[in-house]
């Protein structure tokens, strides 16, 4: 499978040769992130209970990792970032946290650049499952299980609730999903219910 994928990478132009390959699963598009504890921000006078996005089509788009296979070329081992990920939808990109595009509990009050940070944090908090960070040395690695969320703060063009596709920043890869639609879920983490932790069998 790995030798297929780099084959095909391979065919589809000069690009810097992928390290490793990484599968996937979309497994939910949350609308809303409520917190366990609730979190003091800058922008608030009070402690943050939930977060919407401004935009009411925006959402997270919940990922599991669900295997990663480092090729021999890959020397120095495949350096896997949580922060290096990103949606790709229609010829753009969407990750981080744009200021102003989250409101607090419903209010009026918006994040600002300076709760960046505690809200991504708080957010990982709820939401992620394994590392933030971790070197994979030339191998196969079954079962991770590493679940995550990008942030997509405006309505996607054309967008129907398929599987989105995952792109990764920091070095060479080839990400695939195995084509499972996510589930749409008003509410996640805190009180609310809970979300796919594990990657089931892909499509045939």
């Amino acid at each position: 499978m790995l030798a297929a994928l780099l084959a095909l990478a391979a065919c589809a132009g000069p690009r810097p040769k992928a390290l490793a390959v990484l599968h996937y699963q979309h497994v939910a598009n949350a609308h809303e992130i409520r917190f366990t504890n609730p979190i003091a921000l800058s922008a608030a006078l009070y402690r943050v209970g939930h977060l919407s996005p401004v935009d009411s089509e925006g959402f997270w788009a919940v990922f599991v990792l669900c295997n990663v296979d480092v090729t021999e070329g890959a020397r120095r081992g495949f350096h896997y970032n949580v922060n290096q990920f990103r949606v790709s939808h229609e010829g753009r990109e969407f990750g981080g946290l744009p200021p102003y595009s989250l409101r607090y509990q419903g209010q009026v009050d918006l994040n600002n650049a300076g709760d960046t940070l505690p809200i991504l944090d708080a957010i990982a908090a709820e939401i992620q499952e394994g590392p933030h960070e971790q070197i994979f040395h030339t191998g196969f690695y079954p079962d991770l299980n590493y679940r995550f969320a990008i942030f997509v703060p405006k309505a996607l063009v054309n967008y129907a609730g398929e599987e989105l596709k995952l792109s990764y920043k920091g070095q060479p890869a080839i990400l695939v999903g195995n084509g499972k639609p996510p589930s749409d879920l008003p509410a996640v983490g805190g009180s609310a219910g809970g979300v796919a932790a594990a990657c089931v069998p892909p499509l045939p």
